[in-house]
C-alpha cells in the first residue's frame, strides 16, 4: 500500500554574507468600496516590498506560474501570495521614509500607493548560466487528492531539494521539505529525473491536497514548489517560516546554486 508523502521543511542557516543596496520602491492597489483602506494598502506595501527586490534581484514571477485566481473568486489572495513570493531570493531589512497615499480612482474604485526606502540584502556572487535545471509540474491546475508529479531535467550533476510553500499556514508551518523523504532519499541528479522517482513511486505519492479549515466559500487554493538545487550539498532543517526560509536561501552565494519556482492551484472536492 502507498502512503502519501507528508509536506514538511526548511532550511539550516549557512555561513554566508550578503550584500546590501538601498533603493527607492512603489506599488500600488486599486480596490472597490466593500475593501477596506488599510486591506487595500498592505497589497500595496506588498508590491512595494516585491519592487524593491526586483530592483536588486530581477526576480520576476513567470508568465506559466501565473495564478488562475480570478475565475475562482480568489484574485486577491492569490495575487498578494504570488507578489510575496517573488521576494524570495532577497530580504529587505530595513526601510525608512514609509508614504502611503489613497486616491479616488473611476466610478467607486479607489488607489492606494505606496513608497519607501528598502535596505535589500541578496547572495554575493554572480549566477552561473552553466547551473540550471527545467522544473515542469504534472498540472497547473489540481483536483482534491490528485497525484503531483515534478519533472526535473539538470543541466550538469547537482544536490536537490524541494520545497513546499502554504501560505495559509502560519509559523513553522508554512515552508515545508517534501524531497528528498523517508520514502525517496535520490538527493543528487544528473539526469532528468521525476519525483516521486521511479523507486519512491513504489512506496508513496504526492497529492495535491484542499486543506481543511478554509472558508465555505473558497473553492480554490493557490500553493508554491521552490526547487533548491547547490552545487554542493546543504544540510537543511525541516520546518520554518516562510522568513527563516527566505532569509538562509538568500545567503548561499548566487553561482553556488540555482532556484526555481513553481504555482500551482488545487480545487475544492465535491460535498
Amino acid at each position: 500500500m502507498k502512503r502519501n508523502a507528508v509536506i514538511v521543511g526548511l532550511i539550516l542557516a549557512l555561513p554566508a554574507s550578503a550584500s546590501a543596496e538601498w533603493v527607492r520602491a512603489t506599488g500600488s492597489y486599486m480596490f472597490p468600496p466593500v475593501m477596506t483602506e488599510a486591506e487595500a494598502c498592505e497589497q500595496a506595501k506588498s508590491r512595494a516590498s516585491a519592487d524593491a527586490v526586483r530592483q536588486v534581484t530581477g526576480e520576476t514571477l513567470s508568465s506559466e506560474d501565473a495564478m488562475r485566481c480570478t475565475e475562482q473568486g480568489n484574485e486577491v489572495e492569490c495575487a498578494r501570495n504570488s507578489t510575496v513570493w517573488t521576494m524570495v531570493g532577497g530580504e529587505i531589512r530595513s526601510s525608512r521614509n514609509y508614504r502611503s497615499e489613497t486616491t479616488v480612482e473611476m466610478e467607486s474604485f479607489r488607489k492606494c500607493t505606496v513608497s519607501f526606502e528598502a535596505d535589500v540584502h541578496v547572495a554575493q556572487g554572480k549566477a552561473d548560466p552553466n547551473f540550471d535545471v527545467g522544473v515542469t509540474l504534472s498540472n497547473a491546475v489540481y483536483r482534491d487528492g490528485e497525484n503531483l508529479i515534478v519533472t526535473l531535467k539538470p543541466s550538469q550533476p547537482m544536490a536537490v531539494q524541494i520545497f513546499q510553500w502554504l501560505p495559509y499556514e502560519k509559523g513553522d508551518s508554512q515552508v515545508g521539505r517534501i524531497f528528498p523523504n523517508p520514502f525517496d532519499n535520490a538527493d543528487r541528479i544528473a539526469k532528468p529525473i521525476t519525483i516521486p522517482t521511479e523507486a519512491g513511486a513504489k512506496r508513496y505519492d504526492l497529492k495535491a491536497t484542499f486543506p481543511a479549515g478554509q472558508s465555505a466559500g473558497r473553492k480554490m487554493v493557490d500553493e508554491y514548489l521552490m526547487v533548491v538545487a547547490t552545487k554542493k550539498p546543504i544540510t537543511f532543517r525541516d520546518a520554518y517560516s516562510l522568513e527563516d526560509f527566505n532569509r538562509v536561501i538568500a545567503e548561499i552565494p548566487l553561482g553556488d546554486r540555482r532556484i526555481v519556482k513553481r504555482a500551482y492551484n488545487i480545487l475544492r472536492g465535491a460535498e
